[in-house]
């Protein structure tokens, strides 16, 4: 059986600092009086007006589930800038509530908060888990050691919902990161955030706003795979009806696969972005899938190469006819599917010393 744990009244002027046990835990930031998922008053109820309390939820020991701030937040209510962490176990974190669900996408309704898993295989959610509207707040989720799933935002995302400018970092293990979350909704104005995302050692899965996204934009994103085999979207590995953001994309080290937008049905109505993939020394051997040669860029730092007359040479087509960049001979390459060397020109290039020169 779950311990139940509350704060006090973030109007009564004081932050709560909240330990769980070495049990499982159920930790609600704030107390509200309308009762909660258990059917328990006083603890983790609506937040409707107002802001939750600037709160710390330590989960200690345990498989622990924390709230920042109560179960639902709507209306006018926001969470506040609150700090959890999960400790030791399989916990499952939520920045501000369950289910988020402002007056309208002006609202901003999520606070800024942060978010450590600690160890284990920890499941993190900036704002929420449903987030149907308002706004995200600009949270930093880190999901420490363990296989972990970061949403910048919630798991689903509703029909006028804002994400948040979020930074996520993987840590160790194989983990998923998502920038705002996982599924949206068939949406009308749904934007994703200007999202950071890190994947840290590991194998990792990155996309920079929704797994699936129906409808909406994406944001400005930038994703590092870092150490490991990484799959890198910019945008979301499906899209439909969607207009895909201006990404960068850092394979990092390790043999990596990278979508500047996503992996997209010709069939949909896709607005793709314009795109930068930028590779450094020890990036492995990485492919591009939607290389667009009117909008994409590949920055490449650190090699010695001058100018586009310089690394020609070193453009060539593998036997399929894609088109391949050795970078380092074969060590370090990039191959483009579905594009042959022919194609490209100087302008689908940026040459830089021992820095990116963002463009």
């Amino acid at each position: 059986m779950a311990h139940l744990i509350g704060g006090i009244a973030p109007w009564l002027g004081l932050d709560n600092h909240i330990f769980g046990t070495n049990d499982p835990d159920i930790i609600f930031g704030d107390p509200f009086t309308t009762g909660n998922s258990l059917g328990v008053s006083e603890i983790g109820g609506f937040l409707t007006s107002g802001q939750g309390g600037r709160d710390s939820l330590d989960g200690l020991g345990g498989n622990d589930t924390l709230f920042g701030d109560a179960w639902t937040i709507s209306n006018q209510g926001r969470g506040g800038d609150d700090q959890l962490d999960g400790g030791a176990g399989d916990d499952t974190l939520y920045g501000d509530a369950f289910q988020i669900d402002a007056i309208d996408s002006a609202i901003v309704a999520g606070g800024n908060d942060r978010l450590s898993g600690g160890k284990g295989n920890d499941t993190l959610y900036g704002d929420g888990y449903d987030c149907l509207s308002g706004r995200g707040g600009d949270d930093w989720l880190d999901g420490g050691a363990g296989d972990d799933t970061l949403s910048g935002d919630a798991f689903s995302l509703g029909d006028f919902f804002v994400g948040g400018n979020d930074r996520l970092q993987g840590g160790e293990g194989h983990d998923k990161l998502y920038g705002d979350g996982l599924d949206q909704g068939v949406v009308e104005s749904g934007i994703g955030g200007n999202d950071q995302l890190y994947g840290g050692s590991g194998n990792d899965f990155l996309v920079g706003d929704v797994l699936f996204s129906r409808g909406g934009s994406g944001g400005d994103d930038l994703l590092d795979g870092g150490k490991g085999n990484d799959v890198l979207y910019g945008d979301a590995e499906v899209g439909v009806d969607t207009a895909g953001g201006n990404d960068l994309l850092i394979g990092g080290t390790g043999n990596d696969q990278l979508w500047g937008d996503g992996r997209l049905t010709a069939a949909f109505a896709v607005e793709t972005g314009a795109d930068q993939f930028l590779f450094s020394r020890n990036s492995g051997r990485d492919e591009i899938f939607d290389f667009e040669l009117d909008k994409d860029v590949i920055q490449i730092a650190g090699y010695g190469y001058d100018d586009f007359a310089d690394f020609l040479p070193n453009i060539g087509n593998d036997a399929d006819g894609n088109a391949v960049l050795q970078l380092n001979g074969t060590v370090d390459q990039v191959t483009l599917i579905g594009i042959h060397a022919a194609d490209l020109s100087a302008a689908n290039f940026v040459f830089a010393g021992a820095e990116f020169a963002f463009v």
